[in-house]
């Protein structure tokens, strides 16, 4: 009875053992895993947000341009050229912005007063090796005693900071300017906006 019991242990202790060993072939069981369904972390990795760097950049409300100023009775036409630092530092770019006049009510902005053949300062970029003058026109529509002064803003893109600040830093404001002349008649012709000036009395 004892023999009998043990054989029936030792027939269970080989039994187990095998469950645990490689099978006949050598390999070992296949190992179950569950998944949850939850997808698998992407691996972390750093991304360029394309995001450009600002080049240094300066604007001038009032740039310091002076030039010649040519008459023909009530009609002028001035010519602009860059009073500030010269030459243009490399890699700066200046470029023409608004233009306007110091005081209104005298004269007013009118391009017909310069030939026809000449750059208008509408859009215009200065460069270092690459400046050409342009031409602003105006025309008197009253009586005057002040000269009325031309302003441009500008707005220039350099390589340093440096180069922008240096641009204007001691060149003062602009030196163009349109000075009026005694008016007998009256102005009738249309203004910019399309509508008459108004009459003034004449002298006599």
């Amino acid at each position: 009875m004892r023999r009998t019991a043990v054989a029936v242990v030792v027939l269970a202790v080989l039994v187990a053992g095998c469950q645990d060993t490689p099978d006949g072939n050598g390999t070992p069981s296949p190992t179950i895993t569950e998944t949850t369904g939850e997808p698998s972390p992407e691996p972390t990795t750093l991304e360029t947000t394309g995001t450009r760097i600002d080049e240094p950049s300066i604007e001038i409300a009032n740039a310091p341009i002076g030039g010649n100023v040519e008459e023909d009775g009530v009609e002028q036409c001035a010519e602009v050229n860059w009073l500030g630092k010269n030459p243009i530092p490399g890699g700066t770019t200046i470029s023409l912005g608004s233009v306007r006049l110091s005081a209104q009510g005298v004269f007013e902005l009118y391009q017909g007063s310069c030939p026809g053949d000449v750059r208008a300062c509408a859009d215009v970029r200065w460069q270092s090796g690459d400046f050409k003058p342009c031409y602003v026109g105006a025309r008197q529509v009253a009586n005057g005693t002040e000269d009325v002064y031309l302003v441009i803003g500008m707005t220039a893109v350099c390589e340093t900071q440096d180069d922008c600040d240096g641009l204007v830093e001691g060149f003062g404001e602009s030196q163009i300017r349109f000075r009026p002349m005694f008016l007998e008649t009256p102005t009738t012709e249309p203004t910019s906006e399309g509508t008459p000036s108004s009459e003034m009395p004449s002298d006599g």
